[in-house]
């Protein structure tokens, strides 16, 4: 496991300008509201028109055409696919690759699972095969987002040319994996860069030199302060923050057969947690991002939440801390993809209750501030 110490950036005190030269991009988030009947679920986020604020997170929900046609076809907002490199065949995926934490202490099947843990790496399919697929899609789902997930060693040519080849498949928009806590950090990949903040600010500059969409860094909660490397990510050009990706975890033993869980031939290693049991942590990770973004960056940064959604409630919690999308992996995993319909529904019961008509009545609401200062403000003796 990589050290979650953060290497201060000397030079990430100047923000480049919003625009970047031939970066398609709009500077702030907008969301029009239809003025009367339902309430309206559209947003759009960085120029990107999405019908509802769910979008499918990246994983084996945006693996391959058919799963990703189908999520248009429910009625997601956007679709995220699986992380993608230049080379799928450094990727080797073993089985059993998944654990899962029920509520009931004894482990009993019929328990509701609470947490989720995962020791998947990114896409093992030729990247050709994935942006063939990418192709299709957008021919047959042309108003529909479609964003592409990458991820690559410590190359600048490297980068550059997968975004080359994925902006040429059509993406939307593309989402820069600094996060997986497990996604192979001997090659300096996800987390490995996250956590470095020096680094980091070096590979986004690559990043954002080249891209001409959309660009959104998602940010690991593996790290001490998770605005630090939000910040570098800002400054270096990223137009929105992703956050948060799943939580370094060992899920357990097993106690008769004294193995890990999950076991690949009587061996495991720490991997990504997920689920219901994260979700407090993520809302505490995105308030921290909210607050950065309206303090230092007014000009307009998005903001994507992530973990432990299943219900239009849990949405609605993003969304009240300044989240402009909520991304959904696990919970589609568990429920499947129709899924979207009952946050639709459960979201804009929410909004009915307290007369929202649009998200962005709502969006930010909840103020927040540091919880030191506010308790010196409180409790400041009179006199």
């Amino acid at each position: 496991m990589e050290s979650l110490t953060l290497r201060a950036s000397p030079s990430s005190t100047a923000s480049p300008p919003l625009r970047l030269p031939g970066r398609r991009r709009a500077a702030s988030v907008r969301v029009s509201a239809s003025g009367a009947g339902e309430p309206d679920l559209s947003v759009t986020v960085n120029g990107l028109k999405m019908p509802n604020p769910f979008v499918i997170g990246s994983g084996p929900p945006g693996t391959n055409y058919t799963v990703m046609k189908r999520a248009f076809d429910e009625g997601w907002g956007g679709v995220i696919a699986k992380t993608v490199s230049l080379d799928a065949g450094k990727v080797i995926n073993v089985t059993p690759r998944y654990a899962r934490l029920r509520a009931d202490p004894n482990g009993s099947t019929k328990s509701p699972i609470i947490g989720w843990q995962n020791i998947e790496l990114i896409s093992d399919r030729p990247l050709e095969t994935m942006l063939n697929e990418f192709k299709q899609l957008k021919k047959e789902y042309p108003d529909r987002i479609l964003i592409g997930s990458i991820m690559e060693e410590y190359n600048k040519a490297a980068w550059h040319e997968l975004i080359e080849r994925v902006e040429e498949s059509g993406v939307d928009a593309l989402e820069i994996n600094f996060s997986c806590p497990h996604g192979m950090p001997e090659r300096k990949m996800g987390a490995a860069v996250g956590q470095d903040c020096a680094l980091l600010e070096e590979v986004s500059g690559w990043i954002n030199e080249k891209a001409t969409v959309p660009v959104w860094s998602k940010m690991t909660p593996n790290i001490t302060d998770i605005t630090q490397p939000s910040r570098i990510a800002l400054k270096s050009g990223s137009e929105g923050i992703a956050a948060i990706n799943t939580i370094m975890s060992v899920m357990g033993i097993d106690l008769k057969t004294l193995r890990p869980e999950p076991c690949v031939e009587g061996y495991s290693t720490p991997g990504g947690y997920s689920a219901r049991a994260v979700h407090p942590i993520a809302l505490a990770k995105v308030m921290q991002i909210a607050r950065l973004i309206k303090e230092e960056f007014p000009e307009g940064r998005s903001l994507s939440a992530i973990g432990g959604v299943e219900t239009g409630n849990d949405a609605a919690e993003f969304i009240l801390l300044g989240a402009d999308t909520v991304q959904v992996c696990t919970g589609v995993m568990m429920h499947g993809y129709g899924l979207v319909k009952k946050l639709c529904t459960e979201l804009q019961d929410f909004m009915r209750m307290h007369d929202f008509t649009s998200i962005e009545d709502f969006r930010g609401y909840v103020p927040f501030t540091v919880f030191s200062l506010w308790l010196n403000w409180r409790w400041k003796p009179s006199g």
